[in-house]
């Protein structure tokens, strides 16, 4: 049983560790193995760390690559967004005048049933 409370307690602490590691690395820190008693000594910890590093360097090296956009990608953007707007503008227009028809149908409905009401109690 004592076995299976340290071996618990050490998958919580590697973890841990290797969260720090992420968070340090995401917020472009380099997490110190040699400062760490656990991480010396834990051979995933050691292993999730170097990776992190390699993940942290890759992604920095991509980001400072320029990329080049197409020449005629301005143009083939704006289309695609007139195109989107007319669409959408159109399909918005139909809702909101049947939306409109319908509440005018039930105002005329409605004042229709009232005069009519009205008009038998007088007879």
């Amino acid at each position: 049983m004592k076995e299976i409370l340290k071996n618990l307690k050490y998958q919580a602490v590697c973890r841990r560790k290797r969260n720090q590691m992420i968070k340090t690395y995401l917020n472009g820190v380099y997490f110190q193995f040699d400062s760490d008693n656990h991480v010396q000594y834990c051979l995933k910890c050691q292993t999730a760390g170097k990776r992190y590093r390699a993940f942290r360097e890759e992604l920095e090296n991509e980001v400072q690559v320029d990329i080049e956009a197409p020449e005629d990608f301005t143009s083939r953007v704006m289309s695609s967004l007139d195109k989107k707007v007319k669409t959408t503008t159109n399909k918005g227009t139909k809702i909101i005048l049947l939306t409109l028809l319908g509440l005018m149908s039930l105002v005329i409905l409605v004042f229709g049933l009232k005069r009519s009401s009205n008009e038998l109690d007088k007879e």
